[in-house]
């Protein structure tokens, strides 16, 4: 018997996630990347089918947060983050790094060092932000998004922006001024991406989505979806 079978027609789940390559990309109306394919290769393991909405990562969030049976990915796992939802995963692992231009070589080497600078720019809800926050940082800036983030550090009216090694790609390539001008400063975090489900997701969807998971993990799809996008995630 198929997964599916326990499973409403829709899922059982509002499936959310935001454009960030690599994970969500839209190219001629369609979405694709490592975690639309890890998503869809789970709706059809499941037997079932449902929309993949796309909306900014701050309302997408909130509405983790707030409604029962919600999937937003791909959401980084970490400490702050922990007890809040549950987790299916992991889709793919990053690293956290600051972004500036040139003339910000070899000028931040710690996160001491990134507390003094003029401004560091991060988007609303932003696991970075999140996490820089914790750490007692108080020149951020917050956008909601990371391309205002990166057109204002070409304008200099921030020095740095939170970024990851995998996302930074798909902006660097859009911008042709960005990839002349940017250079990675500092990485200061290892994460890893998983599919959040809201915590009072109905527990016979939550096992139906994670067995589909497993079972994928398993038959070796979840690794060769990693391997076109991706590094896969290593213990």
């Amino acid at each position: 018997m198929r997964a599916g079978t326990a499973c409403a027609a829709d899922c059982g789940l509002r499936v959310i996630t935001e454009e960030t390559y690599p994970s969500t990309i839209v190219e001629d109306g369609r979405l694709t990347g490592f975690g639309v394919d890890i998503v869809r290769a789970m709706m059809k393991e499941i037997g079932c089918e449902t929309t993949i909405e796309l909306m900014p990562w701050a309302r997408g969030y909130k509405h983790l947060l707030s409604h029962p049976d919600i999937l937003l990915f791909a959401t980084a796992r970490t400490e702050e983050r922990e007890d809040k939802f549950n987790w299916i995963g992991p889709l793919a692992c990053y690293k956290w790094v600051f972004y500036g231009l040139k003339d910000m070589k070899n000028k931040v080497k710690s996160l001491e060092d990134a507390k003094k600078v003029s401004g560091i720019g991060v988007y609303r809800n932003d696991a970075r932000a999140q996490f820089l926050k914790s750490k007692g940082f108080t020149n951020l800036e917050v956008m909601d998004s990371q391309e205002v983030n990166f057109k204002k550090l070409l304008r200099q009216r921030v020095k740095l922006v939170a970024t990851s090694n995998i996302g930074v790609p798909g902006y660097l390539a859009a911008n042709e001024e960005l990839r002349k001008k940017a250079i990675p400063i500092f990485s200061f975090n290892k994460v890893r991406l998983y599919l959040a489900l809201s915590k009072k997701t109905d527990p016979e969807t939550l096992q139906v989505w994670q067995d589909a998971f497993d079972t994928l993990s398993a038959n070796g799809i979840i690794r060769k979806i990693q391997n076109k996008w991706i590094q896969e995630c290593n213990d």
